[in-house]
C-alpha cells in the first residue's frame, strides 16, 4: 500500500506540473483525484493497528533523546498550526460568498494540504524516505521537460506542451521562454526552485560523480533559463534563494574533516562570488530588456514591479482588506470588489484583475489578517526547522559524509533556499494561484520537515519501536496497538480520509463537468476568448452538456454570448427571438451564480434594450452601475446605458408620448456625461460620437416641438467636443444642423420675420457646403435635397428684395 501512495502522489505531483494554467479547474481535477486517492490509502495506513503511524499511548510517553527525529512538542505543535490553517482555508472557501470562485481555491487548497500532510506526517520511515525523493526526482524530471521544451522554442520553435492539447491556446508569453507553460512567469518560478534542488543534489546528493555533476549542471541550466525568461520577479527572488543556498552549504560542511571544511567553504565563496558576478549580469540584463524605450518615461516602481498597473492593485487591496480585517471577503473576491475600492492612479480601461499580484496582500483581500498570519507563521516555522535541521544533521553525519553523499541535507537545503524564492516571487505575482506552484512549494515545506524513521517489529509477545534517529538505534518496547491508539495519529488519519474524499468527489464532478471542454479543447476559462472566433456548433453543446452536470457561472456567461451572436445572425425572426431568451436565461443563471459580476448584467440589459424592454434594461443597468463605473473606459456601459434611455426616447416619440420621451433624453444626457466622468473621455472618438449623436437625436426632438433655442443649446453642445469637426463623417452634425436651420428659418418666415429667416437660410446652405467639404464631396441624395430645398427659399427671398433689406 505504501509504494501504491508514493506513485499516487508522484504521479499527482508530475501531472499538476506538466500543465501550467491558472484558470482551468477541468486540468487540475485528475492531480486533485490522484492526490485524494493517496490521502485516502494514507489515511488508512495510519489507521491500521500495528502500523508505524499508532502507537501504544504509553510508547509516546517514554523520554527518547532525539528531538530531531521523534514528533517533539515543537513538531506537535507545527502539526496543530497547519491542521488549523487547512481547517481555515478550506471552511472559509467553502462559505465564500462566491461559491464557484470557493471551488476554484479548494482545487487549490486541498491538493495542497493533502501532499503535505501525507508525505510530512503520514509517511513515516523507508517509505516517508522513498516518498519524498520521489517527489524530489518528479521535479527533476519535469524539469529536464521544460529544459527540452525551452531549447526548442530559442531555435524559435513553440517547444511542446500538453495544454494546447486540451485548450487549444497559444503561448501567452510570445518571445519569452516558457518551458511547457504559457506563462513565462510560471515557468521561470519552478525554474528557479527546481534548479536549486538540483544544485543541491548535485552537491550532497548520494550518486557518483557524474550523476552528481549532471545534477549540478542541469540546476545552473535551470537558474540561468529562468533568467532568460525575462521574468523580473524570478531574477529577484533568486537573489535571496541563493544567499540563504550559500550559507546553508556552509552550514553543512561543519561536520567535516577540516581539511575538507576549508576546501568546501573555499568553494562556497568562490561559488558565491560566481553567483554574485552573475546574478548582478543577469538583473541588469532583464531589466534593461524589460524596460519601456527611452521615449517613454518610466519611474522606478514601473521599472521594477510593472508599478504603473500592480501598486494601484496593492493600495485597492490593502482598502479592501480594511472594510474585511478579520476574515477577509471571501475566495478571490478581489476580483470583483476591486472595482469598490478603483484606484485613481489606475485607467479604467484596465482589464479584469483577477488576482492582486502580491500573494500575501491578496490572503489579506480574500481571508482576512486570520489568513495572512496563518501562511507567514507556517513559512516561517518551516525555514526556522530546516535551519535547524542542516545543522543537526551536519554534526551528525561522518566525516566523508560530503563525497558520500547524503540526501537528508540536499533535500533540506533546497527546500529553505526554494521557500525563500518563493516568499519573494509572491511579492510581486500570484504563482501559488497555479498548482504546480503551489504543490513544488508544499514539497519545500516538507523536506524541510524532520522525518520520523520508525518501524515495528515483533519481540515475543510485545513489539519493539525502532526510531532511527541522527543519534543512533533506540527501542523502546511497548504492547500491540491495537488497544490505546495514539490520539494524533487517529486525528492526523480522520483528517487525510476526510480530505482524500472530498478531493476526490469535488476533483472527479470537476472533471465529470469538465470533460466535454476537454474533448472540445476548450477547457481554458479566463476572459481572454475571442467569442466571433470559435465554432459556435460546437461551443455551445459542449457548453449545455457541462452546465447540465453541473452549474457554473463563467460557463453560463460563455454560453450566453454565443447565443447573443447566433440570434445577431439568425435567419428569421423566430429563431432570432429564440436564441435571444436563451442568452436571457443564461445570463440570468450566471448572475445567481455569480452576483458580483457585472458583465452578465450589462449584456442582459442589451438584450433588454434590442426586445424593447425598457424598464427591464433601464433596471439592470442600474444594478451594475456601481460596479462597472470603476471601470468605464472598459464597459462603456454608462453610455450603452445612455443610448438605451435615447432609443426608449425615440420609441415614446413616436407613440407621441412627448413628456415622457423628453424625461428619457434628459436622463440619456445625464448618462453620458456620467460616462464622461467616469471613464475620463478626453480624446476619445467613440465617446465623442456616441455622445454628439445623441445630442443631435435630442435637438431634432426639440426642432419637432418647435422648441428652436433649445434645440440650439444642444447643437452648440456638439460642437464643444474634442474633435467634433473632422468626425462628421460618423456624426453628420453639420448636416443636422443645417436642417435645424432650415426649420427654423420656415418658422420665422411663418411668423413674418423674413430677414431673420434668410439669414438662416444662408447659414443653413453654408453648413452643407462645409459638410460637402468635409465629405470631400461623397455626399447622398438627402443632401442634395436638402440643399435644394434651402436654395429655393433662398431665391425666393432674394426675388422678393429680402436680401438687400439685410445687407
Amino acid at each position: 500500500m505504501q509504494s501504491i501512495i508514493i506513485i499516487l502522489a508522484c504521479l499527482g505531483m508530475l501531472l499538476a506540473g506538466s500543465l501550467g494554467i491558472t484558470l482551468s479547474v477541468p486540468l487540475q481535477a485528475p492531480a486533485v483525484i490522484l492526490l485524494g486517492l493517496a490521502a485516502i490509502l494514507a489515511a488508512i495506513q495510519v489507521l491500521k493497528p500495528g502500523s508505524a503511524g499508532v502507537w501504544e499511548s504509553k510508547v509516546k510517553r517514554q523520554k527518547v533523546q532525539n528531538p530531531s527525529t521523534l514528533d517533539s512538542g515543537r513538531k506537535s505543535w507545527l502539526l496543530g498550526l497547519s491542521l488549523g490553517s487547512i481547517f481555515y482555508f478550506v471552511g472559509r472557501a467553502w462559505f465564500s460568498p462566491v461559491f464557484d470562485l470557493g471551488v476554484e481555491d479548494l482545487m487549490l487548497i486541498l491538493p495542497a494540504s493533502i501532499l503535505y500532510l501525507v508525505a510530512g506526517y503520514g509517511m513515516r520511515g523507508k517509505s516517508g524516505v522513498h516518498l519524498r525523493m520521489g517527489l524530489a526526482i518528479t521535479v527533476i524530471v519535469l524539469l529536464l521537460l521544460h529544459i527540452g521544451s525551452c531549447v526548442l522554442q530559442i531555435k524559435g520553435g513553440e517547444g511542446y506542451s500538453l495544454t494546447p492539447l486540451f485548450t487549444g491556446a497559444v503561448r501567452s508569453s510570445d518571445g519569452h521562454v516558457t518551458g511547457m507553460y504559457g506563462y513565462y512567469g510560471s515557468f521561470a518560478n519552478f525554474a528557479v526552485i527546481a534548479g536549486l534542488l538540483s544544485l543541491s543534489l548535485g552537491i550532497w546528493g548520494r550518486g557518483g560523480f557524474a550523476s552528481r555533476g549532471a545534477l549540478f549542471l542541469f540546476g545552473a541550466l535551470a537558474l540561468s533559463l529562468a533568467a532568460y525568461s525575462q521574468s523580473r520577479s524570478a531574477v529577484i527572488s533568486l537573489i535571496p534563494s541563493l544567499f540563504v543556498f550559500i550559507i546553508l552549504l556552509m552550514v553543512s560542511v561543519a561536520g567535516q574533516t577540516p581539511k575538507v571544511r576549508t576546501r568546501a567553504r573555499i568553494g562556497m565563496w568562490a561559488f558565491g562570488g560566481v553567483i554574485a558576478s552573475v546574478c548582478i549580469i543577469g538583473v541588469t540584463w532583464v531589466f534593461s530588456e524589460r524596460a519601456l524605450p527611452q521615449d517613454q518615461d518610466q519611474d522606478l516602481l514601473e521599472l521594477f514591479f510593472a508599478g504603473g498597473v500592480r501598486v494601484p492593485y496593492w493600495t485597492m487591496a490593502v482598502e479592501q482588506w480594511a472594510d474585511y480585517p478579520v476574515f477577509g471577503a471571501g475566495s478571490r473576491s478581489f476580483s470583483y470588489l476591486s472595482f469598490e475600492y478603483w484606484s485613481s492612479n489606475l485607467p479604467t480601461g484596465e482589464a479584469n484583475p483577477e488576482f492582486v499580484h502580491n500573494e500575501y496582500l491578496q490572503l489579506l483581500a480574500d481571508y482576512g489578517f486570520v489568513g495572512l498570519i496563518l501562511v507567514i507563521a507556517l513559512l516561517v516555522w518551516h525555514c526556522f526547522s530546516g535551519c535547524k535541521q542542516v545543522r543537526l544533521l551536519a554534526g551528525k553525519i561522518p566525516s566523508d559524509g560530503l563525497v558520500r553523499g547524503f540526501n537528508a541535507i540536499a533535500l533540506t537545503v533546497a527546500g529553505v533556499s526554494g521557500m525563500t524564492a518563493m516568499a519573494m516571487h509572491v511579492c510581486f505575482d500570484f504563482r501559488t494561484h497555479l498548482l504546480a506552484n503551489l504543490l513544488l512549494l508544499v514539497c519545500c515545506a516538507i523536506w524541510t520537515l524532520p522525518l520520523v524513521r520508525s518501524r515495528v517489529r515483533k519481540c515475543g509477545s510485545a513489539e519493539v519501536l525502532k526510531l532511527n534517529g541522527a543519534e543512533g538505534t533506540q527501542h523502546v518496547k511497548g504492547q500491540k496497538s491495537s488497544c490505546g491508539r495514539d490520539g494524533r495519529a487517529w486525528g492526523l488519519g480522520v483528517v487525510l480520509l476526510c480530505l482524500g474524499g472530498g478531493a476526490v468527489g469535488l476533483g472527479g464532478q470537476q472533471l465529470w463537468t469538465g470533460m466535454p471542454l476537454l474533448k472540445n479543447q476548450m477547457a481554458k476559462e479566463d476572459g481572454a476568448w475571442v467569442p466571433q472566433d470559435v465554432d459556435r456548433d460546437v461551443w455551445i453543446p459542449a457548453l449545455q452538456e457541462s452546465l447540465e452536470r453541473a452549474p457554473q457561472w463563467r460557463r453560463y456567461q460563455r454560453l450566453a454570448t454565443l447565443y447573443r451572436l447566433e440570434a445577431r445572425d439568425a435567419a428569421d425572426e423566430d429563431e432570432k427571438l429564440q436564441n435571444l431568451l436563451s442568452a436571457e436565461q443564461a445570463y440570468l443563471d450566471s448572475i445567481s451564480r455569480h452576483p458580483y459580476n457585472p458583465v452578465s448584467r450589462i449584456n442582459l440589459a442589451a438584450i433588454y434594450t434590442e426586445q424593447k424592454q425598457w424598464q427591464e434594461a433601464d433596471a439592470m443597468y442600474a444594478s451594475a452601475s456601481d460596479m462597472a463605473k470603476a471601470r468605464e473606459r472598459w464597459f462603456r456601459m454608462h453610455s450603452q446605458w445612455g443610448d438605451m434611455h435615447v432609443r426608449w426616447a425615440v420609441d415614446l416619440w413616436e407613440k407621441e408620448e412627448v413628456q415622457q420621451a423628453e424625461a428619457q433624453f434628459l436622463r440619456a444626457k445625464e448618462r453620458y456625461l456620467s460616462s464622461y466622468e467616469y471613464g475620463y473621455f478626453f480624446q476619445n472618438k467613440q465617446y465623442v460620437v456616441e455622445y454628439t449623436s445623441a445630442l443631435l437625436v435630442f435637438a431634432r426632438f426639440l426642432d419637432a416641438q418647435e422648441r428652436f433655442d433649445d434645440a440650439e443649446l444642444l447643437f452648440q453642445e456638439g460642437k464643444k467636443q474634442v474633435n467634433w469637426y473632422n468626425w462628421q463623417t460618423d456624426t453628420g452634425l453639420l448636416m443636422h444642423y443645417a436642417q435645424h436651420l432650415y426649420l427654423r428659418g420656415r418658422y420665422l418666415w411663418g411668423q413674418r420675420k423674413p430677414e431673420e429667416a434668410y439669414q438662416l437660410m444662408v447659414r443653413a446652405a453654408s453648413c452643407l457646403k462645409q459638410y460637402r467639404g468635409v465629405m470631400k464631396g461623397n455626399v447622398d441624395q438627402q443632401w442634395h435635397n436638402q440643399l435644394a430645398e434651402i436654395q429655393e427659399v433662398i431665391t425666393f427671398l432674394q426675388k422678393a428684395g429680402i436680401a438687400n433689406e439685410v445687407k
